[in-house]
Order: structure tokens, then C-alpha cells, then sequence
């Protein structure tokens, strides 16, 4: 099918991993992409046909669960309805980190099949809300009428500033699952350590700092927070959280009575049954993202 290449038309798409609140999805004319948990060898769609609270049982009952990305076939229908459907003539995908799924290449080969159409496929070495921020910005610029060079640049500065912390009461699921290798000679200190983790500018989970139990982690977060808004810079938070809410709720009351930090929005998020697969249940934490106004975009 011809596509008039006269009027840029884009299409932002991230994977189901990226924690979006479901109003913001439709608000901002987000395409979702949904990864794919096995629950002893049944497979289910996240976001379609399964709950974290379902995932978070099953984990509770000994259950195996793996998790898989989207297929090269599910992108390709994707890729197919927005261009012969929606007509669009340029398709961002922003993915998760490369470095913790497959996702990223499974889109790259689908967007072969496409050869007349300008097909991007963005590895934003981020993860849950942290990239959840760079597709609703993404979006709202599309919506703004930006062009592409000014999107091009707008997600280049977000993948460079945005920032995640996180704290994990029980690591060893995220250890099993081999997305931090590198907890595992803290195992035996779990019991007395909580760690903060954090992703490095590449996309690999990383341990940002050992705190002595779960309140420090929590004040631990807060002031990293509290030294990435010493710029006085306008930004968006996003909090969230596995099974328990009440962390997370009392992280955004801290933040929100912080004067010195100045929120432009703030999401409270349930992470999606994928992180929870691996992270198990007492997982939460926190995403910054700075607000980039369109003067600050750099076009070539």
C-alpha cells in the first residue's frame, strides 16, 4: 500500500512492561505491545487475560512461571493495522532495556517486513514507569504536531536523564531469574541488608547502594530523589509497587510535601505481572523523569 510520505504521520508503541496507567494509554494514543507469562505451561497476555495479583499468587504457591516477549508475528500485526489501518508513515517502537528481554530483536526482525515504511526501533535501556515516561512523552509530542527530528530528540534526552530506584525485600526472584546475576553473593545478607537498585546507562539492573533495613531503603530512595531535583527543574515521579500500596503511598506523600521538588505529574502505578514474575512481591520504587519543553529540543 503507498503512504504519502508528504504528511508525517506517527505511531508511538511500547511493550505491556512499561507500567502506563490505562487512561494515559488511551489519552494519548499509546500502542501497547503485550509480553507473555507462562503459568505452568499456560500462556496468557499481560494486560489482556491475567492480573499481577494472579502472577504474584501463583509465585506464592510454588508455581513455575516463565515470561516471554512478544513474537516476531505479534509485532508484525502490530506494524500491519498501523500502517493499513491507521495510516501511519512512521512507527516509533520503545522497548524495554535490551539487556533484560529479547523484545528489542524480535521487533527489529518484524520491522523488515516492512520496507517501505520508516520503522524505528528504540532501545530505551529503561524499564517499567522510567520508560513508561518516554512513550507518554513521546506521545503528547506527536499530539503537540512535533516532527520527527523534534521527537528524535525529545526520547534521546529523556533515555539520558530519566532515572529508577528500586528496593526488593526479597531478591532471590530476581536473582532465580537471572536479571541480576550479580545479587548473588549478597544472598546471605538479605535478612539484614535491603539493596537499592538502579539501571545502568546501557540498561542492566545494577546495585546502586547497600542500606541497613527497609526504612533506610525508603529514606535511601527519598534523598535520591531529593539530589536529582537540586536543579530546581520541573519533572515528572512515578512510584510503584508490587503487593503492597502503602510504601509507595508514603513515598508520594514525602515527595508531594517536598517543596523543593517541583512535580509536574505524578503516577502511582501497580507494576505489570512481567516485572512481578521476576521481582516477586515486595518490590517498589520510584522513576524521574525531567519535563523537556519543545524549545528545548534539538533539531539538526
Amino acid at each position: 500500500m503507498a503512504i504519502d510520505d508528504s504528511k508525517q504521520n506517527i505511531a508511538i508503541v511500547t511493550d505491556s512492561t512499561a507500567d502506563i496507567p490505562k487512561e494515559l494509554i488511551k489519552e494519548n494514543d499509546i500502542t501497547v505491545v503485550p509480553m507473555y507469562i507462562i503459568v505452568e505451561d499456560q500462556a496468557y497476555k499481560e494486560g489482556v487475560n491475567i492480573t499481577t495479583t494472579e502472577v504474584l499468587t501463583a509465585l506464592k504457591e510454588g508455581k513455575t512461571i516463565k515470561t516471554s516477549a512478544p513474537s516476531v508475528g505479534d509485532f508484525i500485526e502490530v506494524f500491519r493495522y498501523l500502517i493499513n489501518e491507521k495510516k501511519k508513515n512512521i512507527i516509533y517502537f520503545l522497548g524495554l532495556s535490551s539487556h533484560l528481554s529479547s523484545t528489542i530483536n524480535a521487533s527489529i526482525i518484524a520491522s523488515k517486513s516492512f520496507p517501505d515504511v520508516k520503522i524505528k526501533i528504540i532501545d530505551t535501556k529503561n524499564v517499567t514507569i522510567s520508560m513508561g515516561f518516554i512513550a507518554i512523552e513521546a506521545a503528547r509530542a506527536v499530539l503537540r504536531g512535533r516532527q520527527e527530528q523534534e521527537i528524535d530528540s525529545l526520547i534521546s534526552i529523556l533515555m539520558k536523564r530519566n532515572r529508577f530506584f528500586a528496593t526488593i525485600d526479597n531478591f532471590s526472584y530476581l536473582f532465580k531469574g537471572g536479571r541480576a546475576p550479580f545479587l548473588g553473593k549478597f544472598l546471605n545478607m538479605v535478612a539484614i541488608f535491603k539493596p537499592i537498585l538502579t539501571l545502568t546507562n546501557n540498561g542492566k539492573v545494577s546495585l546502586k547502594k547497600m542500606t541497613r533495613n527497609r526504612e533506610k531503603a525508603f529514606t535511601g530512595i527519598y534523598n535520591l530523589i531529593r539530589n536529582e531535583a537540586k536543579q530546581n527543574e520541573r519533572c515528572r515521579i512515578g512510584i510503584f509497587y508490587g503487593e503492597d500500596i502503602k510504601p509507595a503511598l508514603k513515598l508520594r506523600d514525602m515527595i508531594t510535601q517536598d517543596k523543593s521538588i517541583k512535580i509536574d505529574e505524578m503516577i502511582v502505578t501497580e507494576i505489570t505481572t512481567i516485572m512481578s514474575a521476576h521481582t516477586g512481591p515486595d518490590i517498589w520504587g520510584i522513576s524521574y523523569s525531567p519535563v523537556i519543553e519543545d524549545s528545548m529540543l534539538h533539531v539538526n
